[in-house]
């Protein structure tokens, strides 16, 4: 069965707004526009002698307070997935006792866990010679918590 003139105009419309949304976010938008967001992610490369960054947690416990581990950042660890602890590096390197709250999340999803006493952000930089990983890293210190 055919389409009539109103079905087609309103597919048509359709079309042509998401068209709209997503060359607005490409040309003006940013990453909070998601999905109509530039995707920056996917439109930009490392410098093949730069580093490629990778972030991640340390911690200490109130059974190893003096030794830092690194412990995964997921949901089932500490309710947040990497990239939202990437998305506020900034905000947490100006008030570290953000990182709180990562300490009483992972105390609530995992109660059985010795608590977190520290918690440190580290970005790793694995630095690259052509494009390729020269096997050398530099890690960068972002912000440090301790419990008082």
């Amino acid at each position: 069965m055919p389409l009539t003139l109103p079905q087609k105009a309103w597919r048509v419309a359709v079309v042509l707004l998401a068209a709209v949304l997503f060359l607005g976010g490409t040309f003006v938008g940013d990453d909070d526009w998601w999905p109509f967001s530039p995707w920056r992610m996917f439109s930009t490369s490392t410098d093949p002698n730069g580093a490629v960054r990778s972030t991640f947690i340390e911690v200490r416990t109130a059974a190893a307070p003096a030794t830092w581990v690194e412990a995964p950042i997921s949901p089932d660890s500490v309710g947040l997935n990497r990239a939202e602890i990437e998305g506020n590096l900034d905000r947490i390197a100006k008030d570290p006792a953000m990182l709180k709250t990562l300490a009483d999340s992972h105390t609530a999803l995992r109660p059985d866990d010795p608590s977190w006493v520290g918690i440190r952000v580290v970005v790793r930089n694995y630095l690259l010679r052509d494009g390729g990983p020269t096997g050398q890293h530099r890690d960068d210190l972002v912000a440090e918590w301790r419990a008082s």
